[in-house]
């Protein structure tokens, strides 16, 4: 008698709501999702970008990369920042911001590291440390 191979569940992983703040399980596969919390759609993708980005709200739970040749004007709510080029607007990261020697950023930041090299320019206000449970 043939043995049927069984399928074995993904793998999964916890990832913060960008705009519940609250954790979800997902598949590790997953690209996106609705949040079971609040009912809005999650991008788990991480972006480089190479060119101009303007939106209204830029979240992802995963990282954003903004290249030294890119330049975002949004609202950006991301597990992590690196900004190599040009950033106009307020950030919310969970994790680190970091502003590269060539980075310029342009709004203010909230996030539980900032890193800012020599020759990075930075023009806003920082909130430094995980927010307060009734800011999310």
């Amino acid at each position: 008698m043939p043995q049927t191979a069984k399928k074995r569940p993904a793998a999964a992983k916890q990832v913060v709501c960008t705009h519940c703040a609250r954790v979800t399980e997902v598949g590790r596969r997953a690209m996106s999702v609705v949040c079971p919390n609040c009912s809005k759609r999650l991008i788990l993708e991480d972006y480089k970008i190479t060119g101009y980005y303007g939106v209204r709200e830029f979240a992802t739970c995963g990282d954003i990369v903004v290249e030294r040749i890119g330049t975002v004007a949004a609202l950006i709510k991301v597990g992590n920042l690196t900004v190599k080029g040009t950033v106009q607007g307020n950030a919310f990261a969970r994790g680190c911001v970091s502003i590269r020697k060539t980075g310029t950023y342009r709004g203010d930041i909230q996030a539980p590291v900032l890193r800012v090299e020599s020759g990075a320019k930075l023009r806003g206000f920082v909130r430094i440390g995980k927010p307060p449970a009734d800011d999310a």
